[in-house]
């Protein structure tokens, strides 16, 4: 597939229904926390692995250690869902949501998990309704890393062209923050493509 099969309109399209499906994210997030959210708006790109380890390099501080937790989807679209925070937020996570002020690493393993699984389940969920189709999720599972091995060696021979759509979710009250990838490759790019001309069939009819 060539970037250009991938149009302007496409893209718009895409982000308009992102900037939806995580403004639906972030109030949920916001009624887990009782605080106000913010969701920047969403970055798209089309790229291929060197891009993709390029742009994390880019986003996130090699110095830091991170709680990331990744989960796949699959339908007619598919992909990988990914959340990851730095340890400071993830530990006022952890001690806000179960309420202390020492939380166990469990625990906030459990609040990165929790909190995961409302964005992916709401933001993945609200894209597919627009588009009118279906996916499944499979069982996340968190890791702690440090500096930027967000996709490592192995995982990146899955992906050829990708389309990366990633933001950063705020709760400046909390101290808590984080920041989201969504990443789509290959065949399912171009499902994805055909649901988004349908979608503009729709708009234009």
């Amino acid at each position: 597939m060539q970037n250009n099969e991938f149009s302007s309109d496409h893209l718009d399209v895409l982000k308009e229904l992102m900037n939806i499906a995580m403004g639906n994210a972030t109030a949920n997030i916001a009624d887990l926390l009782q605080a106000f959210g913010t969701m920047h708006i969403p970055h798209l790109q089309i790229s291929d692995v060197d891009g993709l380890k390029n742009y994390i390099k880019m986003t996130i501080s090699s110095e830091d250690e991170y709680y990331v937790t990744k989960q796949l989807f699959g339908g007619k679209i598919g992909g990988e869902f990914i959340f990851l925070v730095n340890k400071e937020s993830a530990i006022n996570l952890g001690n806000y949501l179960y309420d202390t002020v020492k939380v166990s690493d469990a625990d906030i393993m459990d609040a990165v998990i929790e909190l995961t699984n409302i964005l992916s389940s709401t933001t993945i969920g609200r894209l597919t309704d627009e588009l009118n189709t279906k996916v499944q999720f499979f069982a996340p599972y968190t890791e702690v890393v440090s500096g930027d091995p967000l996709i490592s060696e192995e995982e990146t021979l899955n992906y050829h062209k990708i389309i990366i759509i990633s933001t950063v979710l705020e709760f400046q009250k909390h101290k808590i923050s984080g920041q989201i990838f969504i990443l789509s490759r290959d065949e399912m790019i171009i499902s994805l493509r055909e649901l988004i001309d349908q979608k503009l069939e729709e708009l234009y009819s």
